[in-house]
């Protein structure tokens, strides 16, 4: 019996650690890569100006900024386990959910719920300080 214990609290504890891993990994200031719609590199249409860019905080909220669409501010909670990212925007209509991965100093975003937005893809880089 203390065994099946000791390996419940052990899991329990792996499973605590990679979330807060996962989660501590989005902290900080990502910088708009790239965008693909339908595999189509749109880069140029939705971040023009090369100036975009999202900044996760500890406290789960988020601001971001840039070209063409301005300024957002809201709240952010992420699933470690399924790796979906949920932005709940201060403008009305602009809720988003995203499957994230990760691949070096580049985050992932596909998105969930919609044809169009699971045909969706956007690439942010760590912004270096």
């Amino acid at each position: 019996m203390k065994k099946i214990i000791f390996l419940l609290l052990a899991i329990h504890t792996f499973v605590l650690s990679y979330s807060q891993k996962t989660e501590n990994k989005i902290i900080g200031t990502w910088l708009m890569y790239k965008v693909f719609e339908y595999e189509k590199d749109v880069t140029e249409k939705h971040n023009p100006a090369n100036n975009r860019w999202i900044e996760f905080k500890t406290d789960g909220t988020f601001i971001s900024d840039g070209d063409p669409f301005g300024k957002n501010a809201g709240r952010w909670k992420l699933d470690s386990e399924k790796s979906i990212l949920y932005i709940d925007s201060d403008i009305d209509d602009d809720d988003s959910e995203w499957n994230i991965t990760f691949e070096g100093d580049k985050m992932i975003w596909t998105g969930i719920g919609h044809p169009r937005k699971e045909n969706a893809k956007l690439i942010h880089k760590r912004k270096e300080n």
